[in-house]
């Protein structure tokens, strides 16, 4: 069974579509639950979905309330916790990538039959500028850390419950270095196989991760603290 976390922080607007959408993808599959994690949204997003989801048919939904919003981070983190399935992962609320793509990613894990596998996207179709702060946090990370990333931020995200006992249950960071830092332990626990992703512009709701340069920046700026903060613990870590 896959269980997918969806942070949704202030996502009411995109809330409707993102039940709609992976109910068209899901289907009658019995083998897939999504766990919408409202990440302590300011917004009516708790209503809307209680509204959404009083449907039988949406069984396979599962709300997980955060009432202080942590970071998106601690969001994936808390939907993860609560997850029932032996395979688990996450995508992205804005639905710039296809929900489908979940799917696709999960019959890849399926037909490999490996958990130490990683399934993630690798994003096609990107503007310029996006693709280019995308390339330099790739490069540096993996300058810094010794190890290859590619296309970091990437969803979807499939992997083992093995995989998260041992690398995202404990000391996994809160903030958007979460990607980072299950991509590195990916590479070490096993092997990380891609697939294409096409990105689309966002619909509904507001970019969380960075829309304008300088919210990228910043954000980028706050990852690069984080990757040299990590390098040293895992410098320490070889020496005790």
């Amino acid at each position: 069974m896959l269980s997918v976390v969806i942070p949704c922080y202030n996502e009411s607007l995109n809330l409707p579509h993102i039940v709609e959408e992976f109910s068209k993808c899901i289907g009658d599959r019995n083998d897939v639950e999504v766990l919408i994690v409202n990440n302590g949204s300011k917004d009516n997003s708790k209503e809307v979905l209680q509204g959404i989801l009083k449907n039988d048919r949406k069984k396979f939904f599962k709300v997980v309330e955060v009432k202080e919003n942590k970071g998106y981070g601690y969001g994936i983190l808390s939907g993860l916790k609560e997850a029932k399935g032996e395979v688990m992962g996450w995508t992205h609320a804005d639905l710039q990538t296809d929900p489908s793509d979940v799917i696709t990613a999960y019959n890849k894990y399926l037909e490999l039959n490996d958990p130490r596998v990683f399934i993630k996207g690798k994003r096609k179709q990107r503007k310029f500028h996006a693709a280019f702060f995308s390339w330099g946090m790739e490069i540096l990370a993996s300058f810094i850390l010794g190890s290859y990333l590619d296309d970091i931020n990437a969803q979807p995200k499939i992997f083992s419950r093995e995989f998260y006992n041992k690398h995202l249950s404990k000391n996994a960071p809160h903030d958007f270095s979460l990607d980072l830092y299950a991509h590195y332990w990916a590479k070490r626990f096993g092997r990380i196989v891609d697939f294409p992703v096409f990105v689309s512009e966002r619909k509904f709701g507001e970019a969380k991760g960075g829309g304008s340069v300088r919210t990228k920046v910043k954000l980028i700026a706050r990852t690069f603290n984080y990757i040299f903060a990590f390098k040293q613990k895992l410098i320490s870590d070889k020496f005790h």
